[in-house]
């Protein structure tokens, strides 16, 4: 059986972006629930924008183009070496 580092290493990048979404909501959910001073306005204003963006960003890879087009290029470079060894 597979110790936990082992499962952890391997799934460190879906781990970080499950911890970055429940950050991003988190944060959200402190937007609108807790009273922000005055003087602290423009400094949380600032902060949201940036961990809402990091979240977009997550999102963006995991949900649009970019991660699909990893997998096609993992299983294009899967054939051309398929490919190479049968003509050699």
């Amino acid at each position: 059986m597979k110790s936990f580092f082992e499962l952890f290493a391997k799934n460190v990048r879906s781990i970080l972006a499950i911890a970055i979404i429940i950050l991003g909501f988190g944060f959200l959910y402190a937007l609108l629930f807790v009273a922000i001073p005055v003087s602290n306005k423009d400094a949380v204003m600032l902060c949201s924008g940036i961990v809402l963006g990091v979240v977009v960003s997550v999102a963006a890879y995991y949900f649009g183009s970019s991660k699909d087009k990893s997998d096609v290029d993992k299983a294009d470079s899967e054939i051309e070496k398929k490919e190479a060894g049968i003509t050699q």
